[in-house]
């Protein structure tokens, strides 16, 4: 590859970026490093920034690649394309981001063969679910019944010993239901079903135990990112640790213990000091808020106190006047009366340009009880909202994305991105490059022309049924065959299968209602309706205007046993804002627990507003 390399002291950061000094030294040093970044400090920017950096002056040197792992899979498609979009297409091949899942996941795939014969898993493998490990902890003599938080205990316990599994650290009950994951029962009608934490043990056993393997991966990537290191499990760790600890692999880990939120997943709470002493690591903290107004960053301050962390001189973007940002703490006697007051809200909101998605409804958990009446009340303003969680997953994987943008294509011309994207994805499928004769690509692309056409002909339906058959006909045209050797999510055929059956299925429910492809694609993807979430789904997003509902002991039932994760969580609703978030309290709101609501547990909260001064509170 000939290719004239940016001198390191010539480089700076693409598309005129401007880093703090913190964060441009993280970029252009070479060291094991931790950087602790708040909310909208651009953290993933600097990951993209770093890329750059090292491929564009060799510092990655040809042909070594750069590993970037992140939690999920939408975080991990922001990093790449964002690297892409700095450096190229061609810099951009030597930059790999993955999730831990996947990463696990193709170590395990690539190199199982090399695995004693009781730890290789078979070659049909899917990936379990919850009813696939209760079964097989049945057949092993173990049943729950209807417990469970019992089950969610004996469950965590599965994966807990790094391999090979002994009697001397886990009882034989967790060994057998381990071998009937792996293995599959005959006998029982069970096919091998592995989670993804075995998944990930049996790739740090893997590559423990095979130095070749070990030094491949080393040879391969002589940088790794990882993302959202705050949240990183044990688990996780381990892997990660066995890759790369005593090796020349320079590590950048990125997380903020103010956002650490799962630690009921398995999160590894002592994470941040473990790396520092494992990898001897420089410690670099971001000083930017790029995210939210002056006075939301003050309340952010507030809460440091509460979160055990030194309060820092944290700056704000000077896009920003100093007097910007609004805070309400909105005090309801029923849910009835809050319904109608930010119903009201929420349109003069949009009537002033706020666009309807950027502005998010967060609850703390069990999104329909807490915001159904909302949902009902904007729809009498013709304002749609939706719970979310039925389509956030949904909408990152990679077939769904592939329909979007066919079905887009096919509705409307000039659509150049959906093009480019399709393009480039039937490529990749079809194993077609720059390096094929130009005849060939021709032809290529005449076919996708074709399949475009021959969608936008049949789309005249009015039928649900006919809508299904059309979506499987694209299927087809592509084959599920290509899918699946594609995207290794997809080799369960069940999982893929049932995810097209939610485009169908939502996607008709509001071309039904629209009788327009195109506002029904734009409805299906969010484009035109207020998201409703939990704050754990919200986590890594951003919007202008947050309503929090619900803040009360019965949402935050468990705060007693676990103050300090609550109070990391009610951090992470609070930085979601931009400029302006407002608190709802209601009196009497039917939950599971009572309707009667306090906020006696979690009165610091509403403590730490009044301290403030910026909170604004209003009594109805």
């Amino acid at each position: 590859m000939n290719r004239n390399w940016v001198d390191k002291e010539e480089w700076c950061p693409a598309d005129g970026f401007r880093l703090e000094a913190e964060a441009m030294d993280t970029v252009v040093n070479d060291k094991n490093t931790l950087v602790v970044a708040g909310p909208g400090a651009g953290k993933t920017e600097l990951l993209a920034q770093r890329a750059c950096f090292l491929l564009e002056t060799n510092t990655c040197r040809y042909p070594k690649k750069i590993l970037a792992i992140s939690f999920k899979k939408d975080a991990a498609d922001n990093l790449r394309e964002r690297v892409e979009l700095r450096c190229g297409k061609e810099l951009s091949l030597r930059f790999e981001s993955k999730t831990y899942d996947a990463f696990a996941k193709e170590i395990v795939d690539r190199f199982k063969n090399s695995l004693d014969e009781s730890y290789r898993p078979l070659n049909n493998y899917k990936i379990a679910e919850t009813k696939d490990i209760k079964r097989a902890f049945e057949i092993a003599g173990l049943n729950f019944g209807e417990n469970q938080t019992e089950f969610n205990r004996v469950g965590n316990i599965l994966s807990a010993n790094i391999l090979p599994l002994s009697t001397d650290c886990i009882a034989e009950i967790f060994i057998c239901t381990w071998n009937i994951l792996l293995k599959g029962s005959r006998n029982d009608n069970f096919e091998s079903s592995l989670t993804f934490e075995m998944i990930s043990r049996l790739a740090e056993y893997l590559i423990r135990t095979n130095r070749y393997i070990k030094k491949a991966i080393e040879m391969t990537y002589s940088h790794v990112f990882l993302d959202e290191f705050q949240d990183t499990t044990s688990i996780q760790y381990d892997l990660v640790k066995t890759c790369f600890f005593q090796t020349g692999t320079i590590i950048t880990a990125v997380g903020d213990s103010k956002q650490r939120i799962m630690l009921w997943a398995g999160a590894r709470k002592s994470i941040f000091s473990d790396f520092q002493n494992d990898f001897l690591s420089q410690k670099r903290t971001l000083m930017m808020n790029h995210r939210s107004a002056p006075r939301l960053v003050e309340i952010q301050k507030a809460m440091y106190n509460s979160l055990n962390e030194d309060i820092i001189d944290l700056k704000t973007n000077e896009k920003w006047n100093q007097e910007d940002g609004e805070a309400y703490l909105r005090l309801f006697e029923d849910y009835i009366k809050e319904a109608d007051v930010l119903s009201e809200e929420i349109d003069s909101l949009i009537s002033t340009g706020i666009k309807i998605n950027e502005i998010c409804i967060i609850v703390k958990q069990m999104v329909d009880v807490y915001s159904q009446e909302i949902i009902d009340k904007l729809a009498q303003h013709n304002i749609k909202a939706r719970n979310e969680a039925v389509y956030q997953d949904l909408l990152k994987e990679d077939v769904i994305k592939i329909l979007v943008s066919l079905f887009r294509l096919a509705s409307k011309d000039g659509m150049p991105d959906d093009w480019d994207y399709i393009y480039d994805i039937l490529c990749e499928l079809d194993g077609i490059d720059e390096s094929c004769n130009p005849q060939i690509i021709k032809d290529f692309i005449r076919k996708v022309e074709l399949m475009i056409n021959d969608t936008k002909k049949k789309l005249n339906i009015t039928y649900e049924e006919q809508f299904s058959d059309l979506v499987d006909y694209t299927i087809k045209y592509i084959s599920y065959e290509k899918f699946a050797s594609k995207f290794q999510q997809y080799k369960s055929r069940d999982y893929f299968d049932n995810l097209v059956e939610q485009f169908k299925r939502l996607v008709w429910i509001e071309y039904d209602e629209t009788k327009d492809w195109i506002k029904a694609i734009d409805n299906f993807e969010g484009k035109n309706s207020i998201p409703i979430m939990t704050i754990h789904k919200s986590k890594g997003l951003e919007y202008d205007t947050i309503f929090f509902v619900g803040l009360e002991d019965s949402a935050f039932w468990n705060f007693k046993n676990q103050p300090d994760e609550d109070r990391c969580t009610f951090f992470v609703a609070l930085s979601r804002a931009k400029r302006r978030i407002d608190f709802t309290f209601s009196s009497n709101r039917p939950t599971q627990f009572s309707s009667i609501q306090k906020h006696d547990c979690i009165n610091e909260f509403y403590e730490l507003f009044k301290d403030t001064g910026i909170v604004k509170k209003i009594e109805y």
